[in-house]
């Protein structure tokens, strides 16, 4: 079965382009070598990096923007393709399907979009499982950064939003670890505290796997502390963060 592709990168192509003759920079052309047997008369192809494969396909400028509009993704510094870009899917291949959680999987992933925009003049790039459109230039920036040591490109490939309930809810997590967060904060946050604080746990969880039962941590200051609650089928897990200063009782004061 072919996997959805969970990286998409947008430029303007011509309708016949060949994914097998890809006109590579010479940047990627050195250092990826492409598999011409493996997709006979199939609009994909697997190319491999640093012996990893990954399988490459085309979407139509119809089918890209049917694709956005399904998926309703979220622009970041950027509008929606126009109708006349189409996209390039990138997927990781079979084998490598249980360890796409790995960093080093990630990157030769997200290095493999680097090349293929750089190639083609991108516009945009999508990461599916958050259903985050950006700017390419935002996207190749992001990516260098990961790439050399760099945090984790949470914004790009993990989004969270603020539910009715005023939790703070993760969308893409599972696509690293089967599960998604619900967050919990005490009240005398700031945004960008929240923020922090859940770029931290998002980039743990990616990386180290699901919450499989509850337990708790220290925060990031003291008298902080995170209490972690996953689901029965640790589809998601709640986290509350809880601090001594701000939980404290007026009256006992």
């Amino acid at each position: 079965m072919i996997p959805e592709p969970p990286l998409l990168i947008i430029a303007p192509m011509a309708d016949d382009l060949d994914l097998a003759a890809l006109p590579w920079c010479e940047t990627a052309a050195e250092n990826i070598s492409v598999n011409h047997a493996k997709f006979k008369n199939l609009e994909m192809v697997e190319v491999i990096v640093d012996a990893m494969p990954f399988i490459l396909s085309r979407l139509t400028a119809a089918e890209t923007s049917q694709q956005f509009r399904a998926e309703k993704c979220e622009p970041l510094f950027c509008d929606l393709p126009s109708s006349e870009e189409s996209a390039i899917g990138i997927a990781i291949g079979d084998n490598l399907a249980s360890a796409k959680h790995l960093p080093e999987v990630n990157r030769r992933l997200l290095l493999l979009g680097n090349w293929i925009g750089d190639s083609l003049a991108a516009t945009a790039a999508a990461w599916m499982p958050s259903r985050t459109l950006t700017n390419f230039t935002y996207y190749a920036k992001t990516v260098g950064e990961y790439l050399t040591d760099g945090p984790f490109p949470s914004l790009f490939q993990i989004s969270f939003s603020a539910d009715r309930n005023g939790h703070f809810v993760t969308s893409g997590l599972h696509y690293f670890a089967g599960q998604e967060i619900r967050l919990t904060v005490a009240a005398g946050y700031s945004h960008a505290e929240v923020t922090e604080r859940l770029v931290r746990i998002i980039e743990a969880i990616a990386t180290h796997g699901k919450i499989e039962g509850p337990a708790r941590s220290r925060g990031m200051v003291p008298g902080e502390s995170l209490i972690y609650s996953p689901s029965n089928d640790l589809g998601h897990v709640d986290i509350a963060i809880r601090n001594e200063l701000f939980d404290v009782d007026p009256a006992k004061i």
